[in-house]
């Protein structure tokens, strides 16, 4: 009997520690958010400067300083193509506009055939109305605080690097989360990367607005397990539709992002992947709901190695072992 009430006990105390750690996961967000994603840059960038290790022979410092360098250059780049982007769309923002109101118009002549009659020139002004650029001063103001936060990770994750001589030891515990999570960014990375490349190189041949921006967010959200392909999918689709109509380049456009998400999201991914981070599915999504709920987008980003960490932890410690089994998916050893 006693010993039944001391396991009571501890189930008790798991689930008001988890239940203390969820708020305190969301009053400090803004602190932990950008360390968090500094460990992830820094779990991909670690191999890289190892790799320059053994193969010039540098010293460890010029390893991590030309990595930092490189990692530079390449999100400059990239800013430079997004504000690049960003401003052809704002030229063309009342094209757009008027697109819309013009497809609308067409969809209402459309319904008319088939005896649903609707008021064109109401809709027609309404989205003559919309507040394009109060929407685009918003979203710029998002990138303001994004590239904000982008110095004050980069300067974590540099700390991190050049720390990682001093601090690394023969912690088992440690090795094997830096292994899986540097396993699976580095797997997500590439795949998503040839993900976006891919649909970069479609949009491009079709000549679609905003292609190089797409491609960007294609790679962004290929991060989001489930559901970030399909978000991925969809965002070009309205644009697509306003420049072509729904014509042939948009069914091609459509099936064919369709198919190389499928292919690398479904067939390749899994395989490279495997069973490295030894999840259930359903784990997965119910972990991404959650981090969404507690940190939002980026929270969303990094549900899986999060997750993963936080089986790894539960894995080492008896009275949560049962918790690290089920998700797992393992429900027999529950």
């Amino acid at each position: 009997m006693e010993g039944t009430f001391q396991k009571i006990n501890n189930v008790c105390l798991v689930i008001l520690t988890l239940i203390a750690l969820t708020g305190a996961l969301v009053y400090t967000k803004a602190i932990l958010i950008p360390f968090v994603i500094s460990l992830f840059l820094y779990a991909i960038s670690s191999p890289s400067i190892l790799w320059l290790e053994k193969k010039f022979h540098f010293p460890r410092m010029v390893c991590a300083l030309i990595t930092i360098i490189l990692f530079l250059c390449v999100m400059s780049i990239v800013v430079l193509f997004v504000v690049y982007s960003l401003k052809n769309f704002i030229a063309g923002a009342d094209l757009y506009t008027q697109k819309l109101a013009t497809f609308f118009e067409d969809v209402t002549v459309l319904l008319k055939t088939y005896g649903i009659h609707i008021d064109s020139s109401n809709i027609r002004e309404e989205i003559l109305s919309l507040p394009i650029f109060t929407y685009l001063k918003r979203f710029t103001g998002s990138i303001v605080s994004l590239v904000g936060n982008s110095t004050l990770i980069l300067i974590i994750t540099s700390f991190l690097i050049v720390g990682e001589g001093a601090t690394k030891g023969e912690n088992a515990l440690f090795k094997e989360i830096h292994y899986k999570i540097s396993r699976y960014v580095m797997t997500k990375f590439t795949t998503s990367f040839i993900t976006a490349l891919l649909v970069g190189i479609l949009l491009g041949l079709f000549k679609v607005d905003l292609a190089f921006m797409f491609a960007i967010l294609t790679f962004l959200f290929n991060f989001i397990p489930n559901v970030g392909s399909i978000i991925a999918t969809a965002l070009p689709l309205p644009v697509i539709l306003l420049q072509f109509g729904f014509g042939l380049p948009f069914i091609a456009i459509s099936l064919g992002s369709l198919v190389i998400q499928f292919t690398i999201g479904n067939v390749i991914e899994p395989k490279v992947m495997g069973e490295s981070m030894d999840l259930h599915p359903v784990a997965v999504l119910l972990f991404l709901m959650f981090w969404g709920l507690v940190w939002g987008l980026p929270g969303m980003f990094m549900a899986v190695p999060i997750t993963a960490i936080l089986k790894i932890v539960l894995s080492r410690i008896e009275t949560t072992r049962p918790l690290s089994e089920l998700l797992a998916g393992r429900i027999s050893n529950f």
